[in-house]
């Protein structure tokens, strides 16, 4: 998946109008090409959920943007990824834009089932406070917990947490395992936080170690193969 290399992406691997977003982008006094559509007008509910998570290959990244504040985390857990600027989530997308059958990227189908949200009083997040706990170490401590801690402290008026499917028919290698030609199922889930409509925290988790065994680089368990037979469509 390109987006795992965002960082990587620069002005030559987009054409002349994502240039000139992606340089508005790089300059807070350049605003003309900024995204302004607001999201902001009614609660979140399960169709805004469902706007978003088929937002990044339906829409482009053009309007990915306008979902998220100025200040915000953006994560993805599996891919160990995580995005804090407009810049970098701009490049993590673009090159989804547009993608179709003949993608390098595939074809990817999100369809959101739940959705749990509501608007709250403004407040942030409660967390952990002292040095590091005795059984971890300083170094595997701040592993995990300096990005737990990004954005705790931006403040939020509402929160949403949706469980959706994902349906990946891939052209290419995904995670460096063979995957092109195959068709891959899995579920995930995502919590964020708002503030005045907008997303201030967004983070993913989903099943990779479905997606490893639909692909064949490990068994599935005896029990996952008699009670889901049709697991075996995507390999």
């Amino acid at each position: 998946m390109h987006f795992l290399y965002a960082a990587h992406v620069t002005e030559d691997h987009l054409n002349p109008d994502q240039q000139r977003i992606l340089r508005a982008l790089q300059s807070p006094t350049i605003t003309s090409e900024m995204p302004t559509a607001s999201h902001n007008a009614r609660p979140k509910d399960f169709n805004s959920a469902q706007d978003w998570v088929t937002a990044f290959f339906d829409k482009g990244a053009e309007e990915v943007l306008a979902y998220y504040a100025d200040d915000f985390v953006w994560e993805d857990i599996e891919f160990m990824q995580t995005i804090t600027t407009k810049e970098d989530l701009y490049k993590a997308f673009v090159v989804f834009n547009n993608s179709g059958p003949e993608s390098p990227f595939g074809v990817h189908k999100f369809e959101v089932l739940s959705y749990d949200g509501d608007r709250c009083p403004p407040q942030h997040a409660q967390t952990r406070k002292g040095s590091t706990p005795a059984d971890f170490g300083d170094e595997i401590y701040r592993r995990y917990a300096d990005n737990i801690m990004l954005g705790s402290d931006f403040e939020y008026d509402e929160w949403g947490y949706m469980q959706w499917i994902w349906k990946a028919t891939h052209n290419e290698d995904f995670f460096g395992i063979p995957a092109a030609g195959r068709t891959t199922y899995t579920r995930g889930t995502t919590t964020q936080f708002y503030r005045d409509g907008k997303i201030v925290r967004c983070r993913t988790h989903w099943n990779f170690r479905e997606f490893a065994m639909q692909l064949g680089v490990i068994p599935f368990p005896d029990e996952a193969w008699r009670d889901n037979p049709g697991l075996s469509e995507g390999r």
